[in-house]
């Protein structure tokens, strides 16, 4: 009786502690703390959080994969006690010896545009990796990814599991995203939270779980998003990690960007180029902002989308936008002078955007293939065009283009920079052509340098390579689709992509399957790929050698 009460006393003393742990335990097993070689069981909570309490760590203690009382795997490592006066745990994660880590960051080379006013929002923190736990009817998630050429949306739940908190959502419109994206087998998704009451996540109703399964690296798109802000051009943010965590654009993201997210900002039109459509009769259209004449009915099949705006559905909404092609075509150096380019569009912006372009080697941007770009009419500066770029998963040395042109240091050899309609325009004016070239020069000296981005490389990939080998050990949900666009459409779409693209293009639709370490330091190359380092350092070198030629003029 005495060893009892002396036993409960102890125990009763001890300052009880609150562990949390993600973990995805195998079935039949559950999820345990093991605290001083005593293990406790935890309880699950949103499917994938565990939690309980268990007294303060005197050593150490870790996380451990029970079935009943008997421990069947533990984590590799141990961790050590909590500081004196905390009584919780972060959200830690299995197998994930550090919760937070020490990033570096990339330069900020130029202010941000004077039109971008975004509001400070936790939804990326760069030196942590939160979970998205979606969860809810498995029949509905299912009939989702076996139809993944679809467009469907199902209504499940999801959590948003930081390290220090915890958000619930119910009734989140869930869907399949992009377009080549749905071609391969790890699937990307739109999440689109409940508009029936002021539910958004960070001050987002609509974000994009992006599968990063076309770079092997798992970088290329966390590396073009830091570069963008860097250059303070607008884009939908940076990636990181096993998914990469974008922002929609739709409606509310223009006030998030453009007016600090607020209330009842009225955002003007927000235009998505999407690269090309075939319609079901073969007539194909390209979103290059060629002009396609008086009929509105041209801008209308499917080449371009409104993301926003008050009235996207009226049948005139795409007018802006084809009056903007319209002054494109019809402008020249001799008749239009650059006051009313300026009032067209922002013109510094749309430079900063080129010339990173192509820096960083973006193949299935504008320039290239006319797509993953938005053109937004911004009713705080007098209604003029502010260009955005989006979705860069094709870069770096990982694209759908012959890779000795994306490595070229020549400005002007780089695929579509004199092709497209509105470079074709901007950059016969020889002041937007000198400020272009500028930019170039500056972004490969203080930006794209071996110096500059190989320590941020290097601190991002000691966060992600335990996510990474874990992600590359799952299953995936969907298939690989060999034939998109149907077995009689495929050769006519990419006769068509060649016909409408600049030389140079290398369609293809595979995953280039590379370790972590070989996609990042090689070295290895073929006609369209290099690894992730190879590319920025050949692309700086070229470029700083072409700058120094005796002939060429800045």
């Amino acid at each position: 009786m005495l060893a009892i009460a002396l036993l409960g006393f102890l125990v009763g003393t001890t300052q009880a502690i609150t562990y949390n742990v993600i973990a995805e335990p195998p079935a039949n097993m559950s999820v345990a703390v093991v605290v001083d070689k005593v293990t406790y069981p935890l309880q699950a909570t949103f499917g994938i959080l565990y939690k309980g309490d268990a007294p303060s760590a005197t050593t150490e203690y870790h996380y451990a994969f029970v079935d009943n009382k008997d421990v069947k795997v533990s984590e590799p490592f141990t961790r050590p006690p909590l500081k004196d006066g905390l009584s919780t745990t972060l959200n830690e994660f299995f197998n994930r010896s550090i919760s937070t880590y020490e990033v570096n960051t990339l330069p900020q080379v130029l202010e941000p545009l004077s039109s971008i006013h975004r509001i400070n929002s936790g939804l990326h923190n760069m030196n942590q990796i939160p979970s998205i736990h979606i969860y809810g009817n498995t029949s509905a998630t299912k009939y989702l990814e076996d139809n993944q050429l679809e467009d469907y949306k199902v209504k499940l739940n999801v959590a948003y599991i930081g390290l220090d908190n915890v958000q619930i959502f119910e009734n989140v419109k869930v869907s399949l995203a992009g377009r080549s994206s749905r071609w391969i087998p790890k699937l990307s998704y739109g999440l689109k939270f409940d508009k029936k009451n002021d539910t958004t996540l960070f001050g987002f109703k609509n974000i994009k779980l992006r599968s990063l399964a076309r770079d092997s690296s798992y970088l290329r798109e966390n590396l073009c998003y830091s570069s963008y802000r860097s250059i303070g051009a607008p884009a939908n943010n940076k990636a990181v990690g096993l998914y990469g965590l974008i922002e929609t654009f739709q409606d509310p993201w223009a006030a998030a960007e453009f007016a600090d997210g607020e209330k009842g900002y009225k955002a003007g039109y927000l235009y998505q180029g999407i690269g090309f459509s075939l319609t079901s009769a073969g007539v194909f259209k390209v979103s290059d902002l060629r002009y396609e004449g008086i009929d509105m009915a041209n801008y209308r099949f499917g080449q371009y989308k409104i993301k926003a705006g008050k009235h996207k559905k009226r049948i005139n909404a795409y007018q802006d936008l084809q009056e903007f092609t319209k002054f494109i075509n019809e402008s020249s150096v001799s008749t239009t002078p650059e006051s009313e380019w300026e009032k067209k569009l922002d013109v510094d912006g749309f430079l900063r955007a080129m010339a990173i372009e192509d820096v960083l080697g973006l193949s299935d941007g504008y320039m290239t293939v006319a797509n993953n770009f938005y053109l937004y009419r911004d009713p705080n500066q007098n209604n003029r065009f502010t260009y955005i770029a989006a979705d860069m998963d094709s870069t770096l040395g990982n694209g759908i283009y012959q890779l000795d042109l994306m490595l070229s240091g020549n400005y002007s050899e780089h695929p579509g920079f004199f092709f497209r309609p509105l470079t074709r325009k901007i950059f016969s004016y020889p002041n937007y052509l000198n400020k272009y070239k500028e930019y170039i020069l500056k972004f490969t000296q203080t930006l794209v340098n071996p110096s500059i981005m190989f320590p941020y490389i290097d601190s991002v990939v000691d966060m992600i390579r335990p996510d990474v080998e874990w992600d590359q050990s799952l299953p995936r949900a969907g298939g690989r689709v060999t034939e998109p666009f149907g077995e009689n459409n495929q050769q006519v779409v990419i006769d068509f992509l060649t016909r409408y693209s600049p030389p140079g293009l290398v369609p293809s639709i595979d995953n280039r399957n590379k370790s972590l370490d070989a996609a990042i330091n090689g070295p290895y190359r073929t006609d369209d790929s290099i690894d992730l380092k190879g590319f920025i350092r050949g692309k700086n070198a070229n470029v700083l050698s072409f700058y120094n030629q005796p002939n060429t003029s800045l």
